[in-house]
C-alpha cells in the first residue's frame, strides 16, 4: 500500500473520482469530506498519510481545514488543489505550509506522481 489518505472538496464527482483512482493506485482512501472543518475531524480521527484538500468551499474552506490540521501536526502531508489565481490566497496557503499546491485543472495522474515523489523523499 503506497499509503493513507483523505480527500476533501466540495464536488461529490471529483471525491468519487480521486477515491476510485487512488485506490486503483494503491492508496487506502480512509475518508472523504466537503469541508475544512470535516477535513479536520478526519485528519484527528485517521491521521493519515496525505491530505488532499480544495481550497474554495462553502462554510469551512481548505484555508481553515489547512490551517487547524498544521496545528494538529506541523508535518501533515498536505496537497491543496486551487482553482483560484488570486496570489494573496496562494500566498496563504505557502504561509500555512502547505506540502504543495497543484492548480486546477490537472491530470490524475500528476497527483499520484506528486504523491509518490513526496513518499520517496519522506
Amino acid at each position: 500500500m503506497n499509503g493513507s489518505v483523505i480527500i476533501i472538496d466540495d464536488d461529490e464527482d471529483i471525491l468519487e473520482l480521486l477515491s476510485e483512482y487512488l485506490l486503483l493506485e494503491d492508496y487506502n482512501v480512509v475518508g472523504c469530506g466537503t469541508d475544512g472543518l470535516k477535513a479536520v475531524n478526519l485528519y484527528a480521527e485517521h491521521t493519515p498519510d496525505f491530505v488532499i484538500m480544495d481550497i474554495a468551499m462553502p462554510n469551512y474552506d481548505g484555508l481553515y481545514g489547512l490551517e487547524h490540521i498544521k496545528k494538529l501536526n506541523p508535518n501533515a502531508i498536505i496537497i491543496i488543489l486551487t482553482g483560484n489565481s488570486d496570489k494573496s490566497i496562494t500566498h496563504k496557503i505557502i504561509q500555512l505550509n502547505a506540502t504543495k499546491i497543484l492548480e486546477k485543472p490537472y491530470p490524475v495522474e500528476k497527483l499520484v506522481s506528486v504523491m509518490k515523489s513526496i513518499k520517496n523523499h519522506m
